[in-house]
């Protein structure tokens, strides 16, 4: 049995991960602070640490591993230390990165599919260093992705998911739109055929477990989960799941301008006009993996949010704000 360390794992993906590996016999290994979820996992052995501390990291340093799985870094010179640390006691490391690591604000380089070969965030050196996480999320992940590939005595995968959902999904992004299908009787919904490619959070922990064991692998993938879809169409299939028929009320691109409704953050999944498709055709080809279909993977989120009784997202324009632009829309003039 490999011997398994997770930085993380115990907030999204790493929980069904080391929910799976601990179901097929494994006995993983945490490091995380020990904020989010601090009671799960008695079972297993645990390092409590800031990964930003050295004297905290050092912990995980004494000892060798099969497999690192990281979740959690989101700063370059503290994977530079990690994996310095971790020279000859590492034999596989498997990154967690993002698909923010590809330029977001230029649609024409979004027309066709994007793969792996496509161009990455630069990263300033201030930019390394800021310690605004959110507002260099992508240039930072690029940056912790060219740092590990540099180091080529590493054995090293990184996966780059997009938008995840699913199970324990902390952010409600996805759920925005099922919650209201499911308790509203008129939905705001933007206009156009924007495609996306998301990662099921199910999947993906799948994905990263296979990944374990693999022996050909290359270096980096797109880790998406499904076929490119509308929002129009994730609508119509939660509709149907549900066996609900809200009205949609389309509002044009220039309305929610001026209403200042923001692509992504007030309206979740809308990119403004452009598509966001990732190319996984690698992935699929190496990985023995079976990912479900993406109406599954809604019927799985529907399953999931019933139980847990259908709270309001905190993601998101409000019920109240998304009322008063429907009212105030030139439809209801």
């Amino acid at each position: 049995m490999k011997k398994i360390l997770i930085l993380g794992g115990t907030g999204f993906v790493g929980r069904i991960l080391t929910e799976e590996l601990i179901k097929s016999g494994s006995s993983p290994v945490l490091f995380n602070r020990g904020i989010r979820n601090a009671g799960i996992f008695p079972e297993l052995r645990k390092f409590k640490g800031d990964r930003l501390k050295i004297e905290d990291i050092k912990q995980i340093a004494y000892e060798s591993w099969d497999v690192v799985i990281d979740f959690s870094c989101m700063f370059p010179d503290n994977l530079d230390g990690i994996t310095d640390m971790l020279m000859g006691k590492a034999g596989r490391y498997i990154f967690v990165s993002t698909a923010s690591v590809y330029p977001m604000d230029d649609p024409a380089k979004w027309i066709d599919p994007v793969n792996e070969d496509a161009e990455t965030l630069p990263c300033t050196a201030e930019q390394r260093k800021d310690p605004d996480v959110l507002a260099t999320y992508g240039q930072k992940k690029a940056e912790c992705e060219r740092d590990l590939l540099e180091k080529d005595w590493l054995d090293s995968i990184i996966f780059r998911p997009a938008l995840i959902y699913g199970w324990y999904d902390p952010t409600d992004r996805f759920y925005y739109w099922l919650w209201r299908v499911q308790t509203q009787n008129e939905i705001l919904i933007h206009p156009g055929n924007d495609k996306l490619t998301n990662t099921y959070s199910e999947d993906f922990a799948k994905l990263i477990q296979t990944a374990i064991d693999i022996d050909k692998h290359e270096k980096i993938y797109n880790a998406v989960t499904h076929s490119p879809v509308t929002i129009k169409e994730y609508l119509d299939i939660t509709c149907r799941l549900l066996k609900k028929t809200p009205k949609f009320v389309e509002l044009s691109t220039e309305f929610l301008e001026e209403n200042k409704v923001q692509p992504w953050g007030d309206l979740p999944m809308w990119l403004g006009g452009m598509n966001l498709v990732l190319d996984n055709s690698k992935v699929l080809k190496d990985f023995p993996v079976k990912f479900q279909s993406f109406e599954e993977s809604v019927k799985g989120c529907i399953d999931y949010y019933s139980a847990l009784g259908w709270k309001e997202p905190a993601y998101g324009i409000s019920p109240a704000k998304e009322r008063e632009l429907i009212e105030k829309s030139p439809k209801n003039q």
